[in-house]
């Protein structure tokens, strides 16, 4: 038996509860089953038992399975990875059989989560320059690969945040910072030569290749979840070849 919070809801008040945590989950990159999941465990506590959801990578659709029942559908445009907003909403929905908060209180605290700002792009332009320059490390690279890697990457994040509020495409932003880190690193190697370019540029490549996004397809494959698998698959190939065509025609140009 739920307690006494979740029973004094109404079934709707629930399902938009229910459907707002899985909106934010898609919206973080988490997998279509999680999200299904989620939606129809929270409604179940409600007694909603015939509640039926489908989800893929930028739709939601929850219907509930009766003749007088409804079918409410939510288009997602934009998603990202967050694994901490993840994290958070699966920790809300596996405490919902306890839930002390009402409906106002719920939603407010699921508002402030979808709401919340990104962080400053300074955090993770220097981030991505650290995890690029520690791969080219492991690579082999020395201390002049590991600064070339670190600020071919670090100004490729600058700019793709600097242009992300015109919402430009996944691909043409894949494609850029293929441009910029692999011309960042041709021309440090020109004021030092002597550096490996490949480490270089394998280690710039490292923060910006979609490895969550084929993962998560991976695992929607193994969940059952076809056309979500073909999906976020496909996705991943194409952003890897995005950086593949904007390295290649910085060098095609460089080496003409």
């Amino acid at each position: 038996m739920a307690c006494e919070k979740i029973m004094a809801m109404t079934k709707e008040e629930v399902l938009e509860i229910a459907i707002t945590a899985g909106k934010i989950l898609l919206c973080s990159g988490a997998e279509t089953y999680r999200v299904e999941d989620t939606i129809v465990r929270m409604c179940n506590l409600r007694g909603m038992d015939t509640v039926s959801v489908f989800c893929t990578p930028s739709v939601i659709i929850v219907s509930n399975e009766v003749a007088s029942g409804f079918t409410c559908m939510y288009r997602v445009n934009r998603r990202g990875t967050d694994l901490g907003l993840i994290s958070e909403i699966n920790k809300l929905a596996f405490s919902f059989y306890d839930w002390q908060y009402d409906y106002e209180e719920t939603m407010n605290i699921l508002r402030e989560k979808l709401e919340r700002p990104p962080r400053p792009y300074y955090v993770e332009t220097i981030s991505s320059g650290l995890a690029a320059a520690c791969f080219a490390v492991v690579l082999g690279g020395d201390v002049y690969e590991f600064i070339g890697a670190f600020f071919a990457a670090a100004i490729a994040m600058l700019v793709l945040k600097q242009i992300s509020p015109f919402r430009p495409s996944s691909f043409w932003e894949t494609t850029l910072a293929g441009v910029i880190l692999c011309a960042v690193a041709l021309i440090f190697q020109k004021i030092i030569p002597g550096n490996s370019m490949e480490k270089m540029t394998v280690g710039a490549i490292m923060p910006f290749l979609p490895g969550v996004a084929f993962t998560n397809g991976l695992r929607d494959y193994m969940a059952g979840d076809l056309m979500s698998g073909n999906t976020r698959v496909s996705e991943a190939l194409l952003l890897v070849g995005g950086l593949a065509i904007g390295m290649a025609a910085v060098l095609g140009i460089w080496h003409a």
